[in-house]
């Protein structure tokens, strides 16, 4: 097996103290190779999308489709829930890529450094290795149990998942968390802004045929007229054509100058009335009736810009929840296993880190069951250091809640079974001794 050693002299290794390359203190990578570059441009295009997911939603729909379409009444709860899902995504994103995912620690190298050639190495296989210290070549040093090396990050890290372009930053022991409520939330969100927005996203995508001056306005239930008694006096014939009255309304909504139309005769369902289409708004003498649009349907208008914008947003809402609805599917149930898409094609045992239950296994990442459960921050009652990991049943103390009654340094000790005496060195005591020695010469050794 490789000796416990730290790097000789000369070489170009992690030294202790020493921060990891490639990883600066908030944890994203700095290598300059190709890999990166690709990683940060599928960053930006991720950053891209969730930034106009969330102008779309807002600004567009709410802010001009739903007043458009007389829906002003859905506008505050709409974006009270999309907002929730959106914010709390956002925040994730940002924690997944600015948390260090998990570098090895300097205590665990100053605790290889401390106990030397008594702590256990074996070579680093594709397989499980529970309680055993393996050999990274790339750094030159031993790493705890679970731990990998990124090619990318250049840099080992403890638990490590995968590292995922998206966020341009490994997925590991400190930030798995806030990974896979990212994929949680930003689904969510998107399902949400689908689900509120289908019925306009319809209604607008027949709406991109009916053009007019530059503006777009597709008639719906949230135009509203009011029946009056008497005829529109003032104002020019925007349109004369024979029709019902529900024709007439339709066709008065699709016409944003329109104020409303009037016919002779009374209003009666399914007759047929030669109908005067108005800009103005002005009634006079009997006999007539005439429907007035109201004042706020009267004044909306839509440009066409607005509904390209919508309907590309709508596009990107179904790629982000299609895209993540697998993800989830893949990444949820190895968490519940307490498992990492790594650890998941090694088959010389059963899982050793099993817990049992799928909420004990959950637990690993995201501490015990809480409320911080809900939110991106680091759990408030963490199981494990990211150094020892607990095996199946087995409780493993954590020094940051025992306070100082738990060592960590012992546990490590206990766990990765360092012997306490090399035979080695018992042998080079005895040789030492004058006995010894007279012993040696004695026999003519």
């Amino acid at each position: 097996r490789p000796p416990a050693r730290l790097p000789a002299r000369g070489t170009a290794r992690i030294s202790l103290g020493e921060r990891p390359p490639g990883l600066n203190a908030a944890g994203p990578m700095k290598s300059t190779n190709a890999l990166l570059r690709a990683s940060q441009a599928t960053m930006t295009v991720s950053i891209s999308v969730f930034l106009y997911e969330g102008f779309a939603y807002n600004i567009i729909f709410i802010g001009r489709i739903l007043p458009a379409l007389g829906k002003a009444s859905l506008m505050l709860p709409f974006a009270i829930i999309f907002n929730l899902f959106w914010g709390l995504a956002a925040w994730s994103y940002a924690r997944a890529h600015f948390a260090n995912p998990g570098t090895v620690p300097d205590r665990w190298r100053e605790f290889v450094h401390g106990v030397g050639e008594a702590l256990p190495i074996a070579p680093a296989r594709p397989e499980w290795q529970p309680g055993k210290a393996t050999y990274c070549k790339k750094c030159d040093l031993p790493r705890p149990e679970r731990a990998h090396h990124c090619l990318l990050c250049e840099v080992c890290v403890m638990r490590m998942d995968h590292h995922c372009p998206w966020i341009n930053n490994c997925v590991g022991f400190r930030n798995h968390k806030y990974f896979l409520m990212l994929a949680g939330y930003a689904c969510v969100a998107s399902c949400v802004a689908l689900a509120t927005s289908f019925p306009e996203l319809v209604h607008c995508a027949g709406a991109l045929t009916r053009i007019q001056n530059g503006y777009v306005w597709e008639a719906g239930s949230g135009v509203a007229f009011k029946e009056e008694k008497g005829f529109i006096s003032s104002g020019e014939n925007i349109l004369e054509q024979s029709m019902t009255v529900e024709d007439a309304r339709a066709k008065c909504g699709e016409m944003p100058d329109c104020k409303g139309f009037t016919f002779e005769g009374d209003a009666v369902p399914g007759k047929v009335v030669h109908v005067y289409f108005k800009d103005k708004w002005d009634l006079w003498g009997s006999g007539w009736t005439s429907f007035k649009r109201s004042s706020t349907q009267a004044g909306a208008r839509l440009e066409i810009t607005d509904i390209l914008v919508f309907m590309i947003f709508g596009v990107l809402a179904l790629f982000v929840a299609v895209l993540l609805t697998p993800l989830l599917a893949t990444h949820v149930p190895l968490a519940l296993q307490n498992v990492t898409t790594i650890e998941d094609n090694y088959e010389n045992m059963p899982n050793p880190f099993d817990q049992g239950s799928s909420m004990a296994n959950l637990a690993q990442v995201f501490g015990s069951f809480g409320p911080d459960w809900l939110v991106p921050i680091a759990p408030w009652k963490p199981l494990s250091d990211g150094i020892a990991f607990a095996r199946s049943k087995e409780k493993m103390p954590v020094p940051e809640l025992e306070g100082e009654q738990v060592d960590r340094a012992q546990i490590w000790k206990i766990h990765y079974r360092v012997r306490t005496q090399l035979p080695q060195m018992q042998e080079e005591v005895q040789d030492s001794s004058p006995l010894s020695s007279l012993k040696k010469w004695w026999n003519g050794a």
